[in-house]
C-alpha cells in the first residue's frame, strides 16, 4: 500500500512539473506570436502612413510652380476668386482637408474653403512653425490643432518664390482622423491598438479616442509651459495615461489603464521620420494566461491516459510472467484454453467486423470511394497543368475537386443505416442533369478503363421523382461497375437508353462486357455478394437497390442478347405515384 502511495505521489509531482513547463513554454510561444504580429502590423502601418504623407507632401510643392499663385501674391489688387477655385480643386482631388495661401505677414489671402462660414481667409497664422519655417525656405510637415476647426491635422508647407525671393507660403492640411477611421488600410484589429507619438511625447493619433492628445510620460512644469507657449495644442492640457512596463521571458509588456480595466499589451514601434514621430502597435495579451488552460487540460488528460495504459500493460505483463512460471502440469490445460480463447476471439473479431462495417459505415466507405478517385485524378492533372503553366485550367480542376468534396460531405450526411429506409427528400429532378452529374464523378474511372461513352441524348423535360444525391450515387455505382466489367473486353462501350410511358421513366445502362453469370443473376443484389476477389465489399448494388426502392422504383439486371449486361432503373415522374 505504501509503495502504491509513493507511485501516485511521484506521478502527481511529475504531472505538476510537466504542466508548469507546458504553461511557461506555451505562454512564451503565445507572447512570441503576439510580438511578431505587432511587428508585422507596425511595419505595414508605418509604411502606409509614410506613403500617404509623402503623397500629400508633394502637392504643395507642385502648387508652387503655378504661375497663377505668384502673380496673385505679387499683385494684391488681383481678384482671389480664380486662386480660390484652383485651391478648391486641389483639395477635392487630393482628399486633403484644406489648402490655403499665406503672404509674408502670415495672413491667409486665398483658401479652398473660401465659400464656408469658417473660411481661413483673413486669419493670421504667423505664429505657426509651418509658416515661419517655410518663409525661411524650409519644407515643413507639422502636426497641430487647427485654430478655427479645433481638429488635429498635419500641415505641409512650401515657400513660394519669385525672383529667388520667398513671397508667400502655400499650406495643405490633412485631418489625421482620415487615417484613424480606415482600419482596413491601417491593418489593425480589435485585438490590437496603435498610437503615433510626436517628439514632445504627445499622442497625435490613435484608434483609442481617450489616448489622443494625451501622453504616457509624465511632463514637467517646464514642458507643460513650452506646450502652452507653442500653442501647438491651443489650450489643451495633456493628461498622463497610466502605464507600467515589465519584462516577461525576454519580451516587453505594457500594462495600461486603471485597475479595473487594466490590459496587457506587447508593443512594436517604427519611426516616421517625415513628422519626427514614432508609430507603436500594441497587441492585447491580457488573456495569455487563460489561453493556456485548454492546453494544460488536454496535456493532463493525455498524461493520465498514458499512465493508465502503461499500468494496464504492466499488469498484463505481470500476469503473463506468472503464467510462464506455472507448474508444468497446467501447460496442457493452458494450451487447450488458449486454443478455445483464440477461437472465441476469432468469432468475436468477425462479429465486431460485421458490426463495424454495418450498413452505415460500409455504405459510406463504398460510396465515397468513387469521388475520391476522381479527386485524385483531377489533382494529378492540376499538378501537371501548373507545371506547364496552364493556371486557368488547373483552377478549373480545383473547382471540380471542391465540388466533389462537397458531394462527399453530402453523401456522408445522407447515408443512413442500411437495414432501415433512409428519410429522403424527393423532388422532380432533370434526368439529363442527374446523369451528367454522375458522369463527372465516374469519368476518371471510365477514362482509366479506356471506355467509350456514347453521347447522352436526353431532353431536359424528362423528370424523375428522386432524391438528387442518392440517385446520383446509384448511377455512379452502376456506371463504374459496368466500366470495371469491361476490362477484359476488346470492345468497351457504355450507352444509355431512356423510355417514357405514362408517368414512369425507364433508364437502361448498357455495356459490352461479358455479361452476368447465370448463377449470379438471382444473388447480385444481395449484401456482401461480390464478383471481385480483391476489391469491393459487395454492398454497392445492394445499397443501390435499397435506394431505388425508397423512390418507389425498381432496379433490375439482365444480359443483352448481343452480349454485355443491361441494368434497368424504372422510376416515377410524378409525386402522385409516390
Amino acid at each position: 500500500m505504501l509503495y502504491f502511495s509513493r507511485k501516485i505521489t511521484l506521478a502527481i509531482v511529475v504531472l505538476i512539473i510537466v504542466l508548469l513547463l507546458s504553461f511557461l513554454f506555451g505562454r512564451q510561444y503565445d507572447l512570441g506570436n503576439a510580438k511578431r504580429q505587432a511587428e508585422v502590423q507596425v511595419g505595414q502601418l508605418s509604411h502606409y502612413l509614410d506613403t500617404e504623407l509623402s503623397r500629400f507632401a508633394t502637392i504643395p510643392y507642385l502648387a508652387t510652380d503655378n504661375q497663377l499663385l505668384t502673380t496673385f501674391i505679387s499683385n494684391e489688387n488681383q481678384s482671389a476668386q480664380q486662386v480660390n477655385n484652383y485651391l478648391a480643386d486641389i483639395q477635392q482631388a487630393s482628399g486633403a482637408s484644406d489648402v490655403y495661401v499665406l503672404n509674408r505677414e502670415g495672413d491667409v489671402i486665398a483658401s479652398s474653403n473660401w465659400q464656408l462660414d469658417y473660411t481661413y481667409i483673413g486669419n493670421n497664422f504667423a505664429f505657426r512653425p509651418y509658416f515661419y519655417r517655410a518663409l525661411a525656405g524650409d519644407k515643413i510637415a507639422y502636426f497641430a490643432l487647427g485654430l478655427r476647426s479645433n481638429e488635429r491635422g498635419i500641415y505641409f508647407s512650401e515657400p513660394i518664390y519669385l525672383n529667388q525671393q520667398v513671397i508667400g507660403v502655400v499650406t495643405l492640411k490633412v485631418n489625421v482622423s482620415k487615417f484613424e477611421t480606415d482600419r482596413q488600410l491601417l491593418n489593425t484589429s480589435h485585438a490590437s491598438h496603435f498610437y503615433l507619438t510626436l517628439d514632445d511625447k504627445i499622442i497625435a493619433m490613435s484608434d483609442k479616442q481617450s489616448w489622443r492628445l494625451n501622453t504616457f510620460d509624465s511632463l514637467s512644469n517646464i514642458q507643460l509651459q513650452q506646450l502652452q507657449t507653442s500653442r501647438r495644442y491651443l489650450a489643451h492640457t495633456p493628461t498622463v495615461i497610466d502605464l507600467a512596463q515589465t519584462t516577461s521571458q525576454g519580451i516587453t509588456l505594457l500594462s495600461i489603464g486603471q485597475r479595473q480595466t487594466r490590459r496587457q499589451f506587447v508593443p512594436a514601434s517604427a519611426s516616421i521620420d517625415r513628422i519626427k514621430a514614432d508609430m507603436t502597435v500594441l497587441v492585447d495579451v491580457s488573456s495569455v494566461n487563460l489561453d493556456q488552460l485548454p492546453r494544460l487540460f488536454w496535456l493532463a488528460v493525455i498524461y493520465i491516459s498514458t499512465l493508465l495504459i502503461f499500468y494496464s500493460l504492466m499488469a498484463r505483463f505481470a500476469g503473463y510472467k506468472k503464467l510462464l512460471y506455472s507448474r508444468h502440469s497446467l501447460e496442457q490445460e493452458v494450451i487447450e484454453r488458449t486454443h478455445a480463447l483464440e477461437n472465441a476471439q476469432t468469432a468475436l473479431l468477425q462479429a465486431a467486423k460485421l458490426a463495424t462495417i454495418g450498413q452505415l459505415s460500409a455504405g459510406i466507405n463504398h460510396e465515397i470511394n468513387q469521388p475520391l478517385s476522381a479527386m485524385s485524378t483531377y489533382l494529378v492533372s492540376a499538378k501537371r497543368l501548373i507545371a506547364k503553366g496552364d493556371i486557368e485550367q488547373a483552377a478549373k480542376n480545383i473547382v471540380i475537386v471542391q465540388s466533389l468534396i462537397d458531394r462527399v460531405h453530402k453523401i456522408v450526411g445522407q447515408l443512413k443505416h442500411f437495414s432501415k429506409p433512409a428519410q429522403t427528400q424527393l423532388r422532380a429532378q432533370s434526368l439529363n442533369q442527374l446523369l451528367r452529374n454522375a458522369m463527372v464523378i465516374a469519368s476518371a474511372q471510365l477514362k482509366h478503363d479506356d471506355v467509350t461513352v456514347q453521347e447522352i441524348v436526353i431532353t431536359d423535360d424528362i423528370k424523375v421523382w428522386v432524391d438528387e444525391i442518392k440517385f446520383e450515387q446509384v448511377l455512379v455505382n452502376v456506371i463504374t461497375n459496368a466500366s470495371q466489367a469491361m476490362l477484359q473486353s476488346l470492345k468497351r462501350e457504355l450507352s444509355f437508353e431512356v423510355e417514357q410511358f405514362d408517368d414512369r421513366v425507364k433508364l437502361s445502362i448498357l455495356d459490352t462486357g461479358p455479361g452476368i453469370e447465370l448463377h449470379a443473376l438471382g444473388t447480385i443484389f444481395e449484401p456482401f455478394y461480390s464478383t471481385k476477389s480483391t476489391n469491393g465489399l459487395g454492398l454497392g448494388l445492394s445499397i443501390s437497390k435499397q435506394i431505388i426502392n425508397s423512390f418507389n422504383g425498381c432496379l433490375s439486371a439482365h444480359n443483352r442478347p448481343t452480349g454485355g449486361a443491361q441494368f434497368i432503373i424504372t422510376l416515377t415522374s410524378t409525386q402522385g405515384e409516390q
